[in-house]
């Protein structure tokens, strides 16, 4: 048996995992992985969907057990066997999917499960208080007793890093912490990251956002299908290296495609309005055309379009059209029904049903098309399914692998082959690329093109504003939950361009 030793300590180390090795059935997710944390250092973590990144901190933060290998904190062996061992080190883990509870207030989230008590009661002043002074930190200023159901998903975010800052990390863990965030948001975000390095905090940060990468981490560790390709100082490397290495191949970079659209219009809306949330919303979308819809976090675009799918409904006086017929659209299956599809920006919350497999996840909106003599005929279910595996090179042992056993970003693919092996005529897609790799982006650029070249109309809601001004064919503005404007000449369009129709 192989003897594990940390090694020389002398390097300010806080954390060291060596030839880490876990297997899940059917796959062998960590291949003697190894990663060094050091004080006061932002560490990067990244590779593509697959790569290894999140189980590998599952296994730092308690979450699995490895199957071999060793972890030092401090030149000392460290073994946790639960989440609760690891908070109790000061190892704190941002996930990528939210965990919050809705109907807690934001101060109570902050402080879950690390109360501050006083003679055996929850000091509610002091939460409140404490929770406004991390909040700070991070330079967010929100009403801290509203539920965090009433929060967008960018400030939600916020309040789970709030939640790891309240454990005061020695090591904190961020899993694509900007995933949701504006530009603002980031920049003070970064800024408290610098904070946490002054005061000798062990950073992890794991992004697909690699310009985030150059400018924000000290190293960085790269892997690929659960072995470690390279630890180097983020000075020793540049980012079109680190995709390279990452895909194991050349990537290509996303260009923009010029295409013709049909004037045929496929939906039109007229005066949608939600009592705070939106107001007079018009727009049409044509068959073929890839709608692009930006504005800042809060401005009221998700909210939008989930009324567009029949999650939520209109005040009375709005009126929707699809292919110039006045219809009624009051919840998702009547929008399933006119060939509307959906994929919501929360993959965990509205998108997965976890314990169920890929399979059945994929095909979930079309058993209805798959009926032979009133049986789910699974032949078809099971040709389609490895159809869409190949197609979108979706990482799983095999399609009756549980989707919850999937990275975040093969989860992603999974979600959105559903809607286009069902042959919608429209498919919304909200944030569709969040927490997925630089590879992976484009492989989902490409189908979103594809579709619209097929005739189906795309609406895509993204934060990205590279990834608007990349795929749209026309972008509609939102600010404030109202229509700002619209762009019709996007080639020539820049995000100034974009940010100013926001504020006009």
């Amino acid at each position: 048996m192989e003897i594990i030793q940390p090694s020389d300590q002398n390097d300010n180390c806080i954390i060291e995992m060596k030839n880490i090795t876990k297997v899940f059935p059917g796959t062998k997710a960590l291949d003697r992985a190894s990663l060094k944390l050091r004080k006061g250092e932002v560490h990067a973590l990244v590779g593509e969907n697959g790569a290894g990144k999140s189980t590998l901190m599952n296994i730092l933060t308690g979450q699995f057990f490895m199957d071999e290998g060793k972890i030092f904190m401090g030149g000392e062996p460290l073994r946790l066997s639960s989440p609760e061992e690891a908070l109790k080190k000061n190892i704190v883990l941002v996930p990528q999917e939210l965990n919050l509870v809705p109907e807690a207030s934001v101060a109570e989230n902050i402080f879950l499960g690390n109360e501050i008590v006083r003679s055996g009661m929850i000091d509610s002043k002091a939460t409140r208080n404490k929770a406004k002074e991390i909040l700070k930190i991070l330079n967010v200023e929100i009403d801290v007793t509203q539920p965090v159901k009433k929060l967008s998903a960018a400030y939600q975010q916020l309040v789970s890093i709030a939640r790891a800052l309240a454990y005061t990390p020695k090591v904190l863990i961020l899993d694509e912490p900007t995933s949701v965030l504006t530009n603002v948001e980031a920049k003070n975000l970064f800024q408290s990251m610098k904070l946490l390095k002054q005061q000798g905090t062990a950073m992890v940060f794991i992004t697909h956002h690699l310009d985030e990468v150059m400018e924000q981490a000290d190293r960085v560790t790269i892997m690929k299908d659960g072995k470690l390709v390279e630890e180097v100082p983020i000075s020793e490397i540049t980012k079109d290296k680190m995709i390279t290495k990452m895909a194991g191949k050349k990537v290509q970079k996303l260009q923009r495609v010029k295409r013709n659209v049909s004037d045929e219009i496929f939906y039109e809306a007229k005066h949608l309005s939600r009592a705070g949330e939106f107001e007079d919303i018009s727009f049409n979308i044509r068959k073929g055309e890839i709608l692009g819809v930006s504005g800042l976090v809060g401005a009221g675009r998700t909210e939008i379009f989930k009324c567009v799918f029949g999650i939520t409904q209109s005040e009375p006086g709005a009126h929707i059209y699809i292919e110039g017929k006045e219809v009624e659209i009051n919840s998702p299956i009547s929008a399933i029904t006119h060939g509307m599809g959906y994929v919501s920006e929360e993959r965990r919350h509205d998108g997965i049903t976890p314990g169920m497999s890929v399979m059945e996840n994929l095909v979930l909106p079309s058993y209805g098309q798959m009926l032979t003599h009133g049986l789910i005929n699974y032949k078809k279910a099971a040709s389609v399914t490895n159809q869409y595996i190949k197609k979108m090179s979706i990482k799983t042992a095999s399609r009756e692998t549980l989707i919850k056993n999937l990275s975040g970003g093969n989860q992603q693919k999974v979600i959105v082959a559903r809607w286009i092996s069902k042959g919608v005529k429209m498919l919304i897609l909200d944030e569709p690329t969040r927490g997925i790799d630089v590879n992976a982006k484009d492989e989902i650029h490409n189908l979103i093109r594809q579709l619209a070249d097929q005739g189906v109309a795309v609406v895509v809601i993204s934060s990205e504003m590279d990834e608007v001004l990349a795929l749209a064919d026309r972008i509609m503005v939102i600010h404030r939950g109202k229509v700002s404007g619209f762009i019709d000449d996007v080639d020539m369009t820049t995000q100034e361009d974009v940010l100013k129709v926001a504020f006009q």
